[in-house]
């Protein structure tokens, strides 16, 4: 982990900055957090995974590396050239998952990439590999980074937290946040139909509790279809919290042929930035 990320990270315990010892981190107070092998650094060591396992996130690579989400990568890095992020912004990937977004987002741009997650496994998978990014198991509601250090925060899917949100966020700082529209993996929601809590999503108490903390710069709708084969269509079922409690292999999915990825994509400051900078 490089010297100029270590700077912007803070201990989740007392909230004191940390430095490089040996091989691992560690504040004033004689905190301790190892730094993997990998580079990456646990800070919620006590954390047990239950949904978000290995087979999720390995079936959440499969679906990234055939290109499914390649349009949103594409749509998300334009409006963040639109709002002129350049070389040297730190961009925070809140929920990281196994770590597409923070190391795709931008990618001809040298920025700070910080990525965390709640589920080791997840983690573990991002850190696999050549890349610039650091990554590192953390707590939405206790967000091991120093105040005011992120340019770019970025919320593919993830609950919000936008009180920590705002803390880590810089003044001027920009908040990107997706999350699904009603279209979202409906062949898959059809082939669970039955199955499922709700046989339709309604995505207004997300859009409203956003509006709530936040103020648009850009809001905008990613619609669109890819064909899927036999085992495309198998990693989608396996990776997608819709159909948590289901078991997918018991699933027809021949018909599914296509997938639908519909989501919104909000760009934007957290409120209370935006109050303090009129005032």
């Amino acid at each position: 982990m490089r010297e100029e990320i270590i700077a912007l990270l803070r201990c989740p315990l007392c909230h004191g900055p940390l430095a490089r010892e040996g091989s691992a981190l560690m504040c004033s107070h004689r905190h301790c957090f190892d730094v993997a092998r990998q580079g990456h650094v646990n800070f919620v060591p006590a954390k047990r995974d239950t949904f978000y396992t290995k087979n999720l996130f390995e079936s959440r690579a499969a679906v990234f590396a055939a290109g499914v989400f390649a349009p949103v990568i594409q749509a998300i890095s334009d409006a963040l050239e639109r709002q002129g992020v350049r070389d040297g912004a730190v961009l925070v990937d809140a929920g990281c998952g196994e770590g597409y977004y923070t190391k795709s987002v931008c990618s001809e741009r040298r920025l700070k990439r910080i990525g965390f997650d709640l589920a080791k496994e997840a983690i573990r998978l991002a850190a696999r590999g050549p890349h610039e990014a650091a990554f590192f198991v953390g707590d939405l509601a206790n967000i091991p980074l120093t105040d005011r250090c992120a340019d770019v925060l970025l919320d593919v899917f993830t609950p919000a937290n936008y009180d920590e949100f705002a803390r880590v966020l810089k003044p001027d700082g920009i908040l990107v946040k997706l999350w699904p529209r009603a279209g979202y993996l409906r062949e898959l929601r059809g082939a669970a139909r039955g199955k499922l809590r709700h046989d339709s999503y309604d995505d207004s108490r997300v859009a409203d509790y956003l509006r709530a903390h936040a103020t648009a710069l850009e809001h905008s709708a990613i619609t669109y279809s890819v064909p899927v084969d036999a085992p495309l269509a198998a990693h989608l079922a396996r990776m997608t919290p819709m159909l948590a409690g289901i078991d997918v292999d018991m699933l027809d999915l021949t018909d599914v042929r296509e997938i639908t990825i519909d989501m919104n994509l909000f760009v934007g400051r957290i409120g209370a930035r935006m109050e303090e900078e009129r005032t």
